[in-house]
């Protein structure tokens, strides 16, 4: 294996001091078998580091490697550092120290000991030569009231190494009354050479929401309200604290005060009493532009937008706090009463009660530390983000269809509008003040204002994680290099986590644990945040259609896989999971009597009516569409992440149930473009597995299967297909979304070039053909700044560079003589899915499953 070079540039201005950095590596097939063979070298020499492997090849090698260190940088210097493969185990540095007393788990550092302290969810620090500085979490219900936290697993290692120690705990806040209001889970990354501890802190509501008639807005029953979320510390005494509003910025002015209130009410940008700020009255929330520094009797400084720092030195000891995203998050503090320190993540100042809905989330993160040579302002707030070459990435086949320093074309001027142009991700955020605890890190879903009068104010309509732009933004920092590429992606996939997927087993097995889509086209979003219906819009964009839930069609989890390569984020990695089991859910049920007779009278019984008239009737059973094609593409990655679960052959099962080579293509009325034209989607799905599969040598016969029934439909393709645009007539909304998704049609091409030999110049003139006339049609568009364009062509994007390099000679060639039998229903194989949709109904049957079933069914609470 040749040596990564992993390159770190300081381009803030601010000297660097043991500042932890950490990213994700991709590895090539077979080059380290364990992570004790890598080390990382800093001028030749050995440096601490911290290796965790995250996913392997099939041949048990390492595919991807999680390395953390910390750094020294001068302002604005720049380092390289090389992951290099070694003979010997590498001496990845000291081992922790932890010990588990009766009282608790005590990790010691450089600095002094952090002492968790069993059952509670709170800390104590203890260093040598001054007092202990205690820290706890507490939060007060609706009414201002103290909540109590009830540990359900007390603090344990969830990781450790030679660069740092977490320790987690998990519980739920309980109410006087002992009701359940909400859930925690709180994380403290202990690093062990400098002491810093960074805090992570999940508050959530599993509770269900109730939405009635498919509406969710809120101020629905299942929401739980609370007064504030803090973390208080307490000092040995009373003593003055330095308070810098804006650390980033090293003209800002520094105030030495023994008591104090640091507020951001609002993003103090230009929008900041925007309607995307409105409570379940429909009020906005927002008091005042920007944050406000005050002591008890007086206001002493205000400003926009707040990056604080707040330090106190005191006999023997010192304390720095930093809260990452702290304006982003409004609303947020930091204040000083007497000798407790406390930290509002949700703080009391604010003008109402704060609402987490039904299976809704937030995790909040502040950094502290007891050292004084520490960088905490840059760590919070222009965190060093370390980049390797893209060629790297190339090597080990971390991307499908990735090329490093490929000639850019007009899809790369078009994608780059993201960054540099004047309506670019950034710039996005400040048209409808995409800020806020439960907006940071979505995007603005601009193009609904197309359709809007001059004037007028556009509509609040979020995005969702619409045509994966988590997966687009990951690959444009692979290729790019270009880190405000990686901001984007980890501020988004913070959101979706948290707020976009329906965390909650108490609704319908359709639904729980679901993707929210994008809020509704062309309407305002009101008070359904960032759900799909408002109880304010009284007719759907969608005709037909005035509520609903989280949907198949709009499942996007594959840039989740790529956040938690990148950053090792762990809830990334679960939410892949949970997706997956709810796409399953979705599509094969759970059992149940009422469940299967359901499914009986919409799926066997149709069928059946069918051939008693002598009608021909496929073996089909999944849709054609993009439905199918994220539920192929979500059990592909958790199969990726799990390569001993079932998710492969479940996969296969899907594909076999869905296309087949001989399909009558004609029957599928393709042409339909409002209709149909998602099975574009399908069918990159299924080009994906082919590569997956090729990628891990499995040529099998359902490889071959799959790849006779794609070339079937891309074979129809070159002689009927057209562009969308070419007749406006056919379209609800004719826009040039159309046209960007138009470009899915030439990446198909170029993928069927790859393996279709006999029509492999046909297919890449073809593709080539419409690559070029579409984005050349995007170029001169007054839409193409629009995210759903930007994002449509980014998650497409790679293909088209089969057509500059040469064709590989596939190793591998499908038999010639097809043997699949025609996918026709016969009267055995319906008969034999009714009984075993009998047989299941009557298996799974319990009272307690069918009353449940159909109370989440009928509002029933």
């Amino acid at each position: 294996m040749e040596k990564i070079a992993i390159r770190l540039e300081e381009n803030t201005g601010i000297t660097r001091i043991k500042e932890p950095v950490s990213l994700g590596i991709p590895l090539p097939r077979g080059a380290v078998q364990k992570a004790e063979q890598l080390e990382l070298l800093d001028a030749r020499q050995p440096a601490s580091v911290q290796l965790a492997p995250l996913a392997h090849w099939p041949d048990g090698s390492l595919r991807w490697v999680h390395a953390s260190f910390l750094i020294s940088l001068d302002a604005g210097g720049a380092k390289e550092l090389n992951l290099a493969k070694t003979e010997l185990p590498s001496s990845t540095g000291p081992e922790p120290v932890f010990n588990q007393t009766l009282d608790g788990l005590v990790v010691q550092t450089s600095a002094g000991s952090v002492h968790l302290k069993r059952g509670t969810l709170a800390w104590r620090f203890n260093s040598t030569g001054s007092e202990s500085v205690d820290s706890k979490v507490t939060l007060r219900d609706e009414t201002g009231a103290p909540c109590t936290a009830k540990v359900e697993s007390t603090w344990e290692i969830a990781k450790k190494g030679a660069v740092f120690v977490t320790a987690r705990t998990k519980g739920q806040w309980q109410t006087q009354n002992n009701d359940l209001l909400a859930q925690f889970d709180c994380e403290l990354r202990i690093f062990l050479e400098t002491g810093l501890i960074q805090v992570e802190l999940t508050t959530h509501n599993p509770k269900r929401a109730r939405h009635s008639g498919g509406l969710w807005d809120l101020g629905d029953p299942g929401s739980v309200y609370f007064r504030e979320l803090a973390v208080e510390t307490t000092l040995p005494a009373e003593i003055l604290a330095q308070v810098t509003p804006q650390a980033a910025d090293k003209t800002s002015d520094v105030f030495h005060l023994p008591e104090f209130n640091l507020y951001q009410d609002s993003s103090g940008g230009r929008n900041w009493q925007s309607r995307n700020h409105i409570d379940r009255n429909g009020e906005v929330s927002t008091q005042f532009c920007g944050y406000r520094l005050s002591s008890p009797d007086r206001l002493i400084h205000e400003g926009k937008r707040a990056d604080p720092l707040v330090s106190l030195d005191y006999d023997g000891g010192h304390l720095a706090l930093a809260v990452p995203d702290f304006w982003q998050n409004f609303p947020t503090s930091v204040r000083k009463e007497e000798n407790t320190l406390t930290i509002g993540l949700f703080p009391k100042d604010a003008k109402s009660a704060y609402e987490l809905q039904g299976g809704e989330q937030k995790t909040l993160r502040f950094l502290m530390t007891h050292n004084s040579n520490n960088s905490i302002s840059a760590t919070a707030y222009a965190p060093l983000v370390p980049v390797i070459t893209p060629e790297c990435y190339e090597q080990a086949d971390a991307f499908p269809w990735f090329k490093a320093n490929a000639q850019p074309g007009v899809i790369d001027e078009l994608i780059a509008e993201g960054l540099e142009g004047d309506s670019n991700f950034f710039a996005k955020r400040e048209v409808i003040d995409e800020f806020g605890w439960r907006n940071f890190g979505d995007i603005f879903a601009d193009h609904e204002s197309l359709y809007q009068a001059e004037g007028e104010p556009p509509f609040i309509s979020h995005y969702n994680n619409q045509y994966d732009p988590l997966y687009g933004f990951a690959r444009q920092f692979a290729l790019t290099g270009d880190t405000r590429w990686f901001r984007l992606m980890d501020d988004l996939a913070r959101h979706v986590t948290d707020i976009d997927i329906y965390h909650t087993e108490e609704d319908r097995s359709e639904y729980n644990n679901g993707l929210f889509w994008h809020t509704d086209h062309y309407l305002d979003a009101y008070t359904a945040t960032h759900r799909t219906f408002s109880r304010f819009n009284d007719s759907s964009s969608t005709p037909g259609q005035t509520g609903g839930g989280p949907a198949e069609e709009h499942c996007y989890s594959t840039g989740l896989i790529y956040h938690h390569y990148l950053t090792g984020n762990e809830k990334s990695r679960q939410a892949v999971f949970e997706l997956a089991r709810w796409m399953t859910a979705l599509h094969e049920g759970q059992g149940g009597f009422l469940e299967q007779i359901l499914a009986l009278k919409k799926r066997e019984v149709p069928s059946l009516k069918k051939m008693i008239r002598g009608e021909t009737v496929s073996t089909h059973r999944y849709r054609f569409n993009r439905g199918t094609g994220n539920y192929l593409n979500t059990l592909l990655d958790a199969w990726i992440l799990d390569e001993n679960g079932s998710w492969l052959q479940q996969a296969e099962a899907v594909i076999r149930k869905t296309i087949h080579p001989l399909d009558v293509i004609e029957h599928r009325d393709l042409l339909d473009v409002e209709n149909r034209w998602s099975y574009l989607v399908l069918l990159g799905a299924l080009f994906r597995y082919l590569y997956l599969k090729r990628q891990t040598g499995s040529y099998d016969e359902q490889y071959d299967y799959t790849k006779e029934s794609v070339l079937h439909y891309t074979q129809w393709m070159l002689s009927n297909e057209r562009p969308f645009m070419e007749d406006k007539s056919q379209l609800e909304f004719p826009n040039d979304t159309w046209v960007a998704q138009d470009v899915r049609k030439a990446m198909l091409m170029f993928q069927a070039s790859e393996l279709d030999h006999e029509n492999a110049a046909q297919y890449l003139e073809l593709g080539q053909k419409w690559l070029k006339e579409h984005t050349e049609t995007l170029k001169h568009s007054k839409e193409r700044h629009f995210s759903r364009i930007l994002i449509i062509l980014m998650q497409n994007y790679g293909p088209q560079l089969l057509a500059t390099q040469p064709r590989l000679s596939n190793d591998h060639t499908s038999p010639t003589q097809q043997h699949w039998s025609p996918p026709v229903m016969t009267w055995r194989l319906l008969l034999s899915r009714i009984s075993g949709r009998v047989l299941r109904a009557l298996v799974t049957f319990r009272p307690s499953r069918e009353k449940s079933w159909l109370d989440t069914r009928m509002d029933r609470y």
